[in-house]
């Protein structure tokens, strides 16, 4: 048995949600003792145990127990963030059946979130010790480069992929030798080589395919092993697109968008949608929030500057104002730790994010959209475009208020943050879709809630 990282985080959410209704059984069994239990009873509160259910697992994807390189490998500490997940479920359940008649009872409540962790705790735990520990994907490596050797440490550095590299294949004598992993022929035995060391992928790690090699491969995809291009390997287990391989072609391959126009529509109407709401929400605090801005320092209460939008177009961009009055007058500067520009006031306004919710004008008006690349001011924009190469290809998809990029990366202040975040964009233009969109918007609550990342 092989699994894929998807598989792996799949298997993880489906014992999650067995241990949760086994959970309710249970507690629905016990609470009731003296009640007359019927069966009917559990049909009667099976909205309570959507509620439950739907609660925890939206908690899970906002604490992380669901991407794989940022759950806990040690259980003590997985066990931690499972509480801290279930103690905030039960929190937003308490709230959510406040406004209901017939709530789920004390006890059922109480005995489903004791059950719930000791079954998903032990659920997770067999899943990693019994079941993967025993599963080992086998890869080979095509190419003797640097490729090759940041594949090979990439892998190697990443343990819960359960990947070992049995070698690599090479042209030539293979004069780039590659101290870490031994060399086991020729590319011209590379089917041979993939059936004897029973390899279950290929990863390909050559600047070039040839007809031969090519040839090759898909004999090994006819033997049912998988074939991997490495930047597609860097990009799944990152989860960003390694820019310094990248070539003209791969923008015309991977960023079509041809399949996508049922995603823009959906993406639009939740953009004007959330929009709305937010700013109803927003409104009663913006009169307390002007007061503050304008009794901490001089200026205006609102701030715009002009921003890279969707096809290298520039938009104007609100937020209320954090810093001194005129402190880009000259030039953009990036905000730093400590930043004597920021005001008293806004440094809880910028780690509340409520700085950002005028943007949801622009994302009414189109010019933005509540997910994707982050705009940056037209002066940063040039720069980046000198130094960063294919820095302008991300303003082919709508700039966000929030993105992969933010929910994964610190703020960043330099050339090298902002390169890596550029990485993340590309993934995000690659791979968007409505689950990506809604997977960022949960991540961005946790990061909201904790002030993780503002500046």
């Amino acid at each position: 048995m092989r699994t894929s990282i998807q598989e792996k985080e799949a298997l993880l959410l489906i014992s999650d949600g067995v241990a949760m209704f086994t959970s309710f059984i249970i507690a629905s069994l016990l609470g009731h003792q003296g009640h007359h239990f019927t069966l009917d009873l559990i049909y009667e509160q099976g909205w309570g145990f959507i509620a439950l259910f739907l609660s925890t697992l939206l908690l899970f994807f906002i604490f992380d127990l669901y991407t794989l390189h940022k759950v806990p490998q040690r259980f003590t500490q997985q066990a931690g963030t499972l509480g801290s997940g279930l103690l905030a479920s039960s929190i937003l359940s308490a709230f959510i059946f406040f406004f209901f008649r017939k709530p789920v009872p004390r006890a059922v409540f109480i005995i489903f979130y004791v059950s719930a962790f000791t079954l998903i705790f032990f659920f997770r735990y067999f899943i990693s010790k019994q079941m993967l520990s025993h599963i080992q994907w086998r890869a080979l490596l095509v190419g003797d480069g640097e490729k090759s050797s940041e594949m090979a440490q990439l892998i190697s550095s990443h343990p819960y992929l359960r990947t070992t590299i049995a070698g690599y294949v090479s042209r030539g004598n293979g004069s780039q030798a590659l101290d870490m992993l031994p060399r086991l022929g020729s590319t011209q035995d590379l089917v041979s080589i993939a059936a004897e060391r029973d390899i279950d992928q290929v990863i390909v790690a050559v600047p070039t395919l040839d007809d031969e090699l090519l040839r090759l491969l898909l004999e090994c995809m006819q033997r049912k092993i998988k074939v991997a291009d490495f930047r597609e390997v860097i990009e799944q287990i990152t989860g960003k697109v390694p820019i310094d391989h990248l070539n003209d072609n791969w923008f015309i391959l991977a960023l079509s968008t041809s399949n996508k126009r049922y995603f823009w529509y959906l993406k639009r109407a939740s953009d004007i949608l959330v929009s709305c709401v937010g700013l109803c929400l927003a409104l009663p605090l913006f009169p307390l929030a002007a007061l503050l801005i304008k009794l901490d320092s001089r200026g205006p209460v609102f701030y715009s500057q002009l921003r890279m939008g969707r096809g290298s177009k520039p938009f104007l961009a609100w937020k209320l104002r954090t810093m001194t009055d005129g402190a880009d007058r000259n030039n953009v500067h990036w905000t730093t730790d400590n930043d004597s520009r920021i005001t008293r006031v806004s440094k809880i306004v910028r780690k509340t994010r409520l700085d950002e919710v005028p943007q949801l004008i622009n994302i009414l008006k189109g010019e933005m959209s509540l997910i994707g690349p982050r705009p940056e001011a037209l002066s940063l924009v040039e720069m980046y475009t000198r130094e960063i190469p294919y820095y302008p290809e991300r303003h082919m998809a709508t700039p966000g208020i929030t993105g992969w990029a933010q929910i994964n990366y610190r703020y960043g202040n330099s050339i090298e943050d902002t390169r890596q975040k550029l990485m993340y964009d590309f993934y995000y233009i690659k791979n968007r879709s409505i689950t990506l969109d809604l997977m960022i918007f949960l991540r961005t609550i946790r990061i909201v809630l904790t002030g993780k990342g503002a500046m």
